[in-house]
């Protein structure tokens, strides 16, 4: 819409110029300063607040104020364009930075892991198997057996020999 200076929006509203400015003081209206440093107040504005607006006779005037201000304000709406545009480009490159040298931590990290795990691998590789128990399964069983069975034979068969020895 269109920005009136403060006299002119007190024309169109049909109110002084102070009740404007207490309006504005107030918070009820809101204004914005133009590129020359005056205050304008948006036609919606007044319309919100005051309701159905006037008419102003030098109609022709405000539109050439109007216009001006306009391109003003394009004119700063294109810099904070601009400047958010390059603030984005900005936090896109540091956010691939930050994708980048992640991506190097997780490589680096990998191959840490890797290296950790071959070392694993050869050292259980190196490692001597455990000890067996000797085996004293049925070898040994069946010599013991043996051995009494000839004692026992021996014995019986040396008897007399071995109680004659034995008496006094």
């Amino acid at each position: 819409m269109t920005l009136l200076s403060t006299n002119d929006a007190a024309r169109v509203a049909g109110v002084s110029r102070r009740s404007i400015q207490r309006a504005i003081k107030e918070g009820r209206l809101s204004a914005t300063t133009d590129g020359d440093g005056n205050r304008v107040i948006d036609t919606s504005e007044l319309i919100r607040v005051y309701g159905e607006l006037r008419r102003i006779a030098d109609e022709p005037a405000t539109m050439t104020h109007s216009v001006a201000t306009e391109a003003t304000l394009i004119a700063v709406l294109q810099d904070q364009l601009q400047h958010a545009q390059d603030q984005l480009e900005q936090v896109m490159r540091q956010a691939h930075e930050r994708e980048q040298q992640t991506q190097q931590e997780k490589a680096h990290l990998l191959a840490l892991l890797e290296a950790e795990q071959q070392a694993r691998r050869e050292l259980e590789t190196k490692l001597l198997p455990a000890p067996r128990p000797a085996q004293t399964g049925k070898v040994r069983v069946w010599a013991l057996v043996g051995l009494l069975a000839m004692v026992a034979f021996a014995g019986w068969r040396w008897r007399d020999r071995i109680v004659a020895a034995l008496a006094p």
